[in-house]
C-alpha cells in the first residue's frame, strides 16, 4: 500500500528583486513621497539599469509522506527559513507549486501572532485562532497550554513583558496543542533551555 505525500513540493523557485524594497501599505502622502523618490532616481541614473534577481531557491523538488521528519540543513543564506515560509503559505513561490494535505502548524519565529499590548491568555485566544483552532478547542486545552508553557503566574501579564524564553514556550505550547498533521519548526528551539526542549520534542514525538 502506497503511503500519501502530506507535502508535494514541484519545481520551486523563489525570486527576489535585489535593492527594491517590499511595497508598504501607507497613506496617499507615503505614496506621493515614493513616486517622487523614484523619479528623482530615474533622472539621476546617467544609464538604466537592469532587475538584478536573487534566487533565494531554484527548482527544488520533493515529497513527504505521512509520518515522516524531514530537517532541512545548510550555511546561512541557503533559503532555508525561505523555503519554510512558502510551506507555510507566509509568501508564494515565483514558479512551481506547493501542495500540502492536511492541518498546518507554523513555528517559523518567536511569538508568532502574539501582540505585545496584550496578555498571555488574550495572545493565546489570539495567536490560537491565527492558526485556525476554533474557540471551543481553545477554551477546552486552555490550561493545558499554560501548563506546558509554564507560564501560570504570568498568564495576565502583557507579554512585551515576557523573556525571549517564555515567549517561545508559550507560542510553541499554542501550536503544539492545535494536533495539525504538519507542523513546520524553524530554529525557534534554540532559544528554550535543555529541559524545555526535551519536552518540545516529546510533544512532537
Amino acid at each position: 500500500m502506497t503511503v500519501r505525500p502530506m507535502i508535494v513540493v514541484d519545481h520551486v523557485t523563489k525570486e527576489y528583486q535585489i535593492g527594491e524594497k517590499t511595497a508598504a501599505y501607507g497613506t496617499l502622502r507615503d505614496a506621493g513621497t515614493r513616486m517622487m523618490r523614484r523619479a528623482f532616481h530615474r533622472l539621476r541614473s546617467s544609464r538604466p539599469r537592469g532587475r538584478q534577481l536573487f534566487k533565494a531557491l531554484n527548482e527544488v523538488s520533493f515529497d513527504v509522506r505521512a509520518g515522516e521528519t524531514v530537517g532541512v540543513i545548510g550555511r546561512n543564506g541557503a533559503g532555508k527559513s525561505t523555503l519554510l515560509k512558502l510551506l507555510g503559505r507566509i509568501t508564494q513561490p515565483t514558479r512551481g507549486s506547493i501542495d500540502l494535505y492536511g492541518r498546518v502548524g507554523c513555528l517559523l519565529e518567536v511569538g508568532t501572532g502574539f501582540h505585545s499590548e496584550l496578555s498571555g491568555r488574550e495572545n493565546v485566544y489570539l495567536s490560537g485562532a491565527i492558526l485556525g483552532m476554533r474557540r471551543a478547542d481553545i477554551q477546552r486545552q486552555f490550561d493545558a497550554i499554560v501548563a506546558f508553557a509554564e507560564v501560570e503566574r504570568f498568564i495576565e501579564t502583557p507579554v512585551k513583558f515576557y523573556s525571549s524564553g517564555m515567549y517561545m514556550r508559550l507560542a510553541f505550547a499554542v501550536a503544539a496543542h492545535l494536533h495539525p498533521e504538519i507542523l513546520l519548526i524553524d530554529e525557534v528551539l534554540a532559544v528554550g533551555d535543555a529541559n524545555f526542549q526535551r519536552r518540545c520534542l516529546g510533544k512532537i514525538e
